[in-house]
């Protein structure tokens, strides 16, 4: 029997009109949503794990174990967090492939290639991190 996920990602935001409550970025309201065709995605193995900062990059998905899969990533610290390749300090920028700020989430598929690590500028800084390998 295969397991199976429902991914499914919703935006909305006001328009920016006068005198609206929390007001969006574009001059009409935005209500977007995507999922797969079928609304379930496949799933063969889950992973998941709390991964904490130290002052270096910090390795947490290894590709070749998990292989193609979705990842879902949540900064659930107070502080901006890196995530790259691990090949060098990411705060200037080099090697960092996205920036999640303090409560920030993002779901998306991954090939199985690259390896993935987490830097902060501080330590004790907290990656929810959740692998579906598919």
């Amino acid at each position: 029997m295969s397991k199976k996920i429902s991914p499914k990602l919703t935006i909305t935001a006001n328009g920016q009109g006068s005198g609206v409550t929390n007001p969006g970025p574009s001059s009409v309201a935005l209500n977007l949503s995507a999922k797969p065709t079928s609304g379930l995605s496949t799933v063969t193995a889950f992973e998941t794990k709390i991964v904490v900062t130290t002052t270096s990059h910090v390795s947490f998905h290894d590709a070749s174990a998990i292989g193609e899969c979705f990842l879902y990533l949540k900064n659930t610290s107070d502080a901006e967090i890196w995530i790259g390749d691990g090949v060098d300090d990411m705060s200037a920028g080099a090697n960092r492939y996205m920036t999640l700020a303090a409560g920030e989430f993002a779901f998306m598929p991954w090939s199985n290639d690259k390896d993935l690590f987490v830097d902060c500028g501080s330590a004790d800084k907290t990656l929810e991190y959740f692998a579906f390998k598919k």
